[in-house]
């Protein structure tokens, strides 16, 4: 078979780090599920993303589709064939099929019911450049971005894309895939580094990654990522510090840039005086640039900025980063010095004036029901009432400040470090501090159980709000963070190490009740109460992997008759999920399955038993193992489902040897109730037949 390199990349303006990788992988998967939907063999397909640029190469692609053979099945002998002559019925087969009737077989499925008409096919391969061209620009359309732009710079550009394409290369070898896209045709010539002279030319279609390469891009992600880190590390050695951890910083940097170079800049020591987070911040989200400390994990007034190309006069370039650091860290310093000239508690006032979201009233409405709650559930919470309250009462005032509004990436950082200046208790500092973790599904959980039961509250406080406006996200959007604060949530109440003492739907009760008792803002209905329990619970659920339990299982632990603190349910879930995989596991929720489907069907059913009304042993024997453990069940889940797999031997002869639904009714409404008795017994600890 004839095949030759193929190559295809699409030349953009810069697109936002972050969203270059995930349209890269959706480009690669697109044309992987081409390619095995037409039978198309090819070799590895790389991936080359850049801030400018998705690439797929693969040095080995056929020319034409292989020929490939199809069985066609039609109607049986006795629908086509009457007489020894061909109905209408294989008549019309044959002709949709392409083929003459002359040209099936009779033959057998292998069933041995009956023979059919059956013809063998030859599919004849087509040229791959003509399929490739056809699904180029519905692939292209189909790429994943936040959003999408249309250009009006020409009459044919109506397709809209992440930013302006420039130029686009698709080649075969060396055929040209034509096809067009947002008023841009295919052709050969790419373009290298913005500021490489001799950046545009025809491409290698064997070695694109090199002749990139060659032209100031490194297209290969990975190895650019890899680089970035290496000369990061590199430049701290040569400068005597260490540098300071930060992942996500990298991963931005390395979608910013496609030919890195690392510079290293120094702000005035003056500025060592400010709070880590203060100059950390200011380095990273305004300036994309990485801090460093001293040997002794001291601040240091070093940084690295990771520039797109190696200047001439890289002091030139260390000097424009630090003149802006300076300048912005001056401003921080400017408010880090006034700022605490104003209390906290002076500022809460100010919280009245600032709105928390239009039609859900104010922040300082929502401080005052972070506060109540607090005072309310402060034993549940496990934490001091006193303390609990002043840090709820104090923890948005930060937002009124210079220096947070300069920095809102501060906010709780800073007023944690205020409320030490105003004299507050460490407990009440510490808890302002750490109020809003987690942040993010990688960011860790408070220490503080003040926090802690802050972030409960005002998760949940804001579930109900928006879900009350009907801000309820949807597939492809959640512009409010409502997902976010439905996990947060979650890993906050699953956590045993420091354990939150309300159910879920304790929790929204509570926080319902702190809108309703405002009355200076909206009410919160018991079906909107209801709507956000259901989005926990289906995130929850989603969350099953994350949390090493299957979803089966904490769906029956959640589904127990009596609603536990979330961390309770998961320890049930982790010992159903066990459970599950067993033969007993298996043989119990089958029964149950049963028993809950009997149950469902006949209505309602009394609970009240007869030992009279028994005619079979199996009847007695399963009554006598139900009261037996009835009478002394234990209270910890472990042993809970250690009892209730001894019920297996009876409940197996129970169904082996009764019939539920007996004629006499009085007999049949009995063993209804035996299996109402025995399904809440097992109720007490999940719904095992969810298993």
């Amino acid at each position: 078979m004839n095949t030759a390199p193929l190559l295809i990349e699409i030349g953009v303006e810069e697109i936002p780090a972050g969203v270059a990788p995930r349209m890269g992988e959706a480009l690669e998967q697109a044309l992987t599920s081409l390619f095995t939907n037409n039978h198309i063999e090819t070799s590895f397909l790389n991936l080359g993303v850049t801030p400018r640029r998705l690439l797929i190469h693969a040095d080995m692609c056929p020319l034409m589709q292989a020929d490939r053979q199809q069985i066609l099945w039609g109607p049986p002998e006795k629908v086509a064939f009457r007489d020894g002559e061909p109905t209408k019925a294989a008549q019309g087969f044959a002709k949709k099929s392409g083929l003459a009737v002359e040209d099936f077989e009779l033959a057998d499925k292998g069933d041995g019911k009956a023979r059919y008409m059956k013809a063998v096919q030859t599919i004849r391969g087509r040229d791959v450049c003509s399929i490739i061209a056809e699904a180029m620009p519905s692939i292209l359309r189909g790429l994943p971005s936040p959003k999408q732009m249309r250009w009006q710079d020409g009459a044919t550009r109506n397709d809209a894309f992440i930013r302006p394409i420039r130029w686009m290369v698709a080649r075969l070898g060396n055929n040209l895939i034509p096809f067009s896209f947002a008023g841009i045709a295919s052709g050969l010539q790419s373009r290298g580094h913005r500021m490489c002279a001799d950046g545009l030319g025809e491409i290698s279609v064997n070695k694109p990654f090199v002749w990139l390469q060659e032209r100031m891009v490194i297209a290969n992600r990975d190895m650019r990522k890899t680089k970035i880190l290496k000369d990061l590390l590199n430049a701290a050695n040569d400068a005597g510090v260490s540098l300071v951890e930060d992942a996500d910083l990298i991963e931005e940097v390395t979608d910013l840039t496609e030919w890195p170079h690392v510079i290293t800049g120094h702000y005035d020591e003056d500025f060592l005086r400010l709070p880590i987070e203060v100059s950390r911040i200011e380095l990273k989200h305004h300036q994309r640039c990485f801090s460093t400390h001293d040997g002794q994990g001291n601040p240091s007034h070093v940084f690295f900025a990771v520039a797109n190309i190696k200047s001439k006069n890289p002091a030139a370039v260390a000097e424009g980063n630090e003149r802006v650091v300076n300048a912005r860290l001056a401003d921080a310093t400017f408010f880090y010095d006034r700022d605490p000239k104003t209390s906290l508690e002076a500022r809460v006032e100010t919280l009245s004036s600032i709105v928390f979201q239009d039609g859900l009233g104010m922040v300082g409405d929502q401080v005052g029901r972070l506060r109540g709650f607090m005072l309310d559930n402060a034993k549940a919470l496990g934490i001091d009432a006193d303390e609990g309250q002043r840090a709820a009462y104090l923890c948005k005032s930060d937002l009124t400040t210079g220096l947070v509004g300069e920095f809102p990436e501060l906010q709780g950082y800073m007023g944690g470090i205020y409320a030490q200046m105003n004299g507050e208790s460490d407990a009440v500092s510490q808890a302002i501090a750490e109020h809003y973790m987690p942040a993010s599904a990688d960011d860790g959980l408070p220490e503080s159980g003040i926090a802690r039961g802050i972030g409960v509250i005002e998760r949940s406080d804001k579930l109900l709000g928006y879900f009350h406006l009907g801000r309820i996200p949807t597939a492809s959007a959640d512009p409010f963070g409502l997902r976010r604060a439905a996990l947060g949530l979650i890993r906050l109440l699953v956590d045993d190490q420091h354990p939150i003492q309300m159910t879920v739907a304790e929790i929204l009760e509570d926080s319902a009740k702190q809108w309703n008792q405002q009355r200076v803002t909206i009410a919160i209905s018991d079906d909107t109460h209801a709507a956000v329990l259901h989005f926990i619970r289906d995130r929850l659920l989603g969350l099953a992997t994350l949390l090493g339990v299957s979803i089966s299982a904490l769906d029956a632990a959640l589904s127990a008759a009596q609603d536990l603190p979330l961390y309770q349910h998961l320890a049930v879930a982790r010992l159903l999920t066990g459970f599950a995989d067993s033969e007993d596991g298996q043989a119990v929720a089958a029964a149950n399955k049963r028993i809950a489907n009997i149950l469902k069907k006949s209505g309602q059913v009394s609970e009240s038993i007869d030992v009279d009304l028994f005619e079979k042993a199996a009847e007695q024997r399963l009554f006598e193992a139900l009261q037996s453990l009835k009478k002394d069940f234990p209270s910890e889940p472990k042993e809970q489902l250690e009892a209730l797999a001894t019920l297996r031997e009876p409940v197996d002869s129970f169904f082996d040897d009764v019939m539920v639904m007996a004629d006499d009714e009085q007999v049949k409404a009995n063993r209804l109730a035996l299996l109402a008795q025995l399904r809440s017994l097992f109720l007490q600890l999940a719904d095992v037949s969810k298993l």
